[in-house]
């Protein structure tokens, strides 16, 4: 165990004194991780959320009571925008593999706007990365759609075809994994996420509950679109009725809302990088307040105090911190005092300034 710490600190070492290397592995971690998220998230969407019914067994298809559930977020907009054109009549839009295209297409574009939001308030390379998160999601979100039954995408579909509620605990699952991925390395999967980090990061709460209510919003307008009366001309067998019916639209919204609290728990669990932990350090040693205010990011406050057992005078460093940045502070601190006290507290919330360096 120690051979293998010291060996991690000698590559710690090394990386530090060639930039350029340490600027390159950083890098493609970063791309690894956002491709990861960008497909996860079109596996999840495809498979789950936008099945190919058409490619599916008709005796499975026409068993399954919900074919299509309610997306949130850019790719909830993307699907409202997508169905507009559906309702509109353009004839291409009754292939399940075209309205898959369109769909993508339009999960680009309304990315696009987004960027510019996040090039600007947060970060350069934030904004890049959660572009490129939509980007690998669009490519691979098409190039797995198939309308070969044996394809693996439209076998899961196929098995999971009538159970709605498996594929709702399933599509949150892979939703927020994606989200949750790209949180780690501090960008968003794109979409709302990005108005939901930016609100998050100002206001200093949980991403997943402002990312929840962004998406109510548009699950509310996607569901009263899918109710909406059909182009006859398309879908002569409609009758001018809506998509689906009222009831069944009320009960998408609903297993959407189920999906929404899916992903904001999933994302919540794995990314820990918005959680705040309050450290208070007692030390003899005044200057080691320096040396932690030079790395990470944030003020303190210097309490001068008296050992209750000892009666010598000691500072009672107190920091608020991400939970990424604790194993950083106490590494700091014993090498400075290795007989200091650490006390590590959970905060519940943070009012004031709390500054976060963006990835820049």
């Amino acid at each position: 165990m120690y051979k293998f710490i010291k060996f991690k600190k000698n590559i710690k070492n090394y990386l530090f004194d060639h930039p350029i290397l340490n600027s390159i592995i950083k890098n493609s971690y970063m791309v690894f991780i956002t491709a990861l998220s960008g497909i996860v998230f079109a596996f999840g969407f495809n498979c789950f959320i936008q099945p190919n019914f058409q490619a599916i067994d008709p005796s499975i298809a026409n068993e399954a009571t919900i074919k299509h559930l309610a997306s949130c977020g850019a790719s909830g907009i993307s699907q409202s925008l997508a169905t507009i054109l559906k309702l509109c009549g353009f004839e291409f839009m009754s292939s399940d593999i075209n309205y898959n295209i369109v769909y993508w297409c339009f999960y680009l574009l309304v990315n696009i706007p987004l960027f510019f939001l996040g090039f600007f308030k947060v970060g350069k390379k934030f904004a890049i990365y959660s572009l490129l998160n939509v980007i690998f999601a669009s490519i691979f979100g098409i190039l797995i759609k198939s309308d070969d039954p044996n394809n693996i995408i439209n076998l899961i579909s196929a098995k999971m075809a009538t159970e709605t509620v498996a594929r709702v605990l399933f599509a949150g699952m892979c939703t927020g994994i994606a989200a949750a991925l790209a949180y780690i390395i501090d960008t968003t999967a794109g979409g709302t996420d990005i108005i939901a980090f930016y609100i998050s990061e100002r206001k200093s709460v949980q991403i997943g509950k402002w990312s929840a209510f962004l998406n109510l919003i548009v699950v509310t307008v996607y569901s009263i679109l899918s109710v909406l009366p059909l182009n006859e001309k398309l879908f002569p067998d409609s009758g001018g009725l809506g998509r689906v019916e009222v009831p069944t639209a009320i009960i998408i919204f609903l297993f959407t809302i189920l999906y929404m609290i899916v992903v904001s728990l999933v994302v919540d669990t794995i990314n820990t990088t918005n959680k705040k932990y309050e450290m208070k350090i007692i030390t003899p040693n005044y200057n080691l307040s320096q040396a932690i205010i030079a790395a990470i990011p944030h003020g303190c406050t210097i309490i001068q105090g008296k050992g209750g057992y000892s009666g010598k005078d000691l500072f009672i460093i107190d920091i608020a911190v991400r939970k990424s940045e604790v194993k950083k502070v106490i590494r700091i601190t014993k090498e400075i005092d290795p007989s200091v006290f650490i006390n590590v507290v959970p905060m519940e919330q943070v009012y004031g300034k709390f500054f976060r360096k963006p990835i820049q």
